[in-house]
């Protein structure tokens, strides 16, 4: 019988520290669930040499924070499950319905309390070596977030942890946790998140975005590692908006306080675009590069660029060779109603050169105006693109548009409309006109006084153009005067002509860009349209 309990003796020490540990653990346990105040459920427990199994497994704290574990497999090793569902509810919409009981102080500190990283060195050595979720799901208000898979090995002193999407939006991100003890700080190393994007209209889209960071007590700190890379094939950003093509590179830095609010976060980020095509409503973007800056400073962002080219944007007349250098800023809670500042903003027009005075828009305090010039617009090419039948014409034209920039309301809708007063056109230098067309010589024939006039059109030599310009609700009028003369009529006689044009800006536009090599889409949204207007 000595024998025998000697043979056991062994066992039985072993078996008296597991049960120590396993009392050590549950009181460490108990202290643990009471202060969080934790509630725990479970369903089909089974234990075993491998370790401890459930078939569903609940912890839930208040109605705040719900989490629910199916297939779930624990041991020393390892941890292990089916599904993971996370329900939180956030403490602001808690308070709203329970703030009459007197417990807004309470629930103001929770959703304030700071993230404590000394807590992770505790958890650290608690986890088990390696976790394995196929399907981590996190709901907001009963609202589905994410469903994601887990993978994660512990290491000494960190985390390796890799994250991927279960949807279709397919995202990979792999990084690696150390804790620096001395400084009570989370490293986030290696840090690597690709993704395929093929959501919000976006199709055939890809992203590499390289980082590094850090977690203290108190802040965030996020910066890329090396230049991220991205590029988008087509992505239907709005009903006006379409990208066609984007490739580029993305630097940033962004530092944020815990727990996050948006407001106190600061980041600048640099977007290279090596290129970019698209369409806004029925304007085609071609070949844009450059760089663009972002800076978010607490409630308030910056977007600016010095070094913007757009080879070209057709609105039915082309805007070549685009240049901009410029600033656009507001804050995070009303982003569009910000101010515009520029120090550059030209582009060549037939073959001459377009360019706005340098100054700045305050979108809040509207109407503003903004002077735009016009120099060497090339008459030839104007008649070219706007052809009338049987007129020609050279010569160089120079101006001014004072364009005023108002807003208006249409159906708590807030949109921006153009006015041109008093704008001014003139020749730079002597130019010819040729006019005659079939049309000209019937009216002739029924108004016989009149073909002085169009004799002296026929080949008219002007001294000097020059025209006021007035735009408003779509129609452009020009009150033309030119003086000159036709040789080969009544000596060369000096005439002064004085004409008045009148044209639906909007119209021709249109008809401009579907008698153009324009891009099927546009042509599709003109039609479409058209035919809305016409079936009104």
């Amino acid at each position: 019988m000595a024998r025998l309990k000697k043979r056991y003796w062994f066992s039985f020490i072993f078996m008296l520290i597991i049960s120590l540990l396993g009392l050590f653990g549950w009181h460490y346990w108990l202290s643990f669930k009471q202060k969080n105040q934790l509630t725990l459920d479970w369903h089909g427990f089974n234990i075993s040499l491998d370790g401890l199994s459930f078939d569903t497994f609940t912890v839930s704290q208040q109605s705040q924070l719900s989490l629910t574990a199916k297939n779930l497999h624990v041991s020393w090793s390892n941890l292990s499950a089916e599904n993971v569902d996370i329900y939180w509810q956030p403490v602001n919409a808690k308070v709203e319905n329970i703030s009459d009981h007197g417990v807004d102080g309470e629930a103001d500190h929770l959703d304030r309390s700071e993230f404590d990283t000394s807590s992770f060195s505790s958890m650290l050595y608690w986890l088990p070596k390696a976790i394995h979720i196929h399907s981590l799901r996190f709901y907001q208000n009963k609202v589905p977030l994410f469903d994601i898979k887990l993978d994660m090995n512990k290491q000494p002193q960190a985390i390796q942890l890799e994250l991927s999407t279960n949807t279709q939006y397919a995202a990979k991100l792999s990084t690696v946790l150390q804790f620096n003890e001395a400084d009570s700080r989370i490293e986030i190393q290696h840090g690597m998140l690709t993704t395929s994007l093929a959501q919000f209209g976006i199709q055939n889209g890809d992203l590499s975005l390289p980082f590094k960071g850090s977690i203290t007590q108190k802040q965030l700190t996020l910066t890329n590692l090396n230049d991220a890379s991205f590029s988008l094939k087509k992505a239907n950003v709005s009903e006006d908006f379409i990208i066609n093509d984007l490739r580029g590179n993305i630097r940033f830095q962004v530092q944020s306080l815990l727990p996050f609010q948006l407001n106190q976060t600061s980041a600048t980020g640099q977007l290279t675009i090596s290129e970019f095509n698209g369409l806004y409503k029925n304007s085609e973007i071609k070949s844009a590069t450059g760089n663009i800056y972002l800076s978010v400073n607490n409630n308030n962002f910056t977007l600016s660029t010095s070094d913007l080219h757009i080879q070209e944007i057709n609105l039915g007349i082309g805007f070549e060779k685009v240049n901009v250098a410029g600033a656009y800023s507001s804050t995070l809670t009303a982003p569009t109603r910000g101010i515009i500042t520029w120090k550059k903003l030209q582009a060549r027009l037939f073959s001459g050169q377009l360019f706005v005075d340098k100054g700045k828009l305050n979108l809040t305090r509207l109407p503003q105006q903004i002077n735009v010039r016009l120099k060497q617009i090339q008459l030839k090419d104007v008649l070219a693109k706007y052809p009338v039948e049987g007129l020609a014409g050279n010569g160089a034209i120079d101006g001014i548009l004072p364009i005023t920039l108002s807003e208006v309301k249409n159906n708590n809708e807030l949109s921006y409309k153009l006015v041109i007063k008093n704008g001014q056109l003139v020749s730079t230098n002597q130019g010819e006109l040729q006019f005659e067309n079939s049309a000209l010589k019937d009216y002739v024939k029924n108004n016989p006084n009149m073909k002085i006039l169009t004799d002296i059109l026929k080949n008219f030599h002007y001294t000097k153009l020059s025209s006021k310009v007035d735009y408003a609700n779509d129609i452009a009028k020009l009150g033309l005067t030119i003086q000159g003369n036709n040789l080969d009529v009544q000596n060369g006689k000096a005439v002064n002509l004085n004409i008045t044009l009148e044209e639906n800006i909007a119209k021709l536009m249109t008809s401009l860009l579907l008698s153009d090599q324009i891009s099927e889409p546009i042509r599709k949204r003109i039609e479409a349209r058209l035919k809305k207007n016409h079936d009104k």
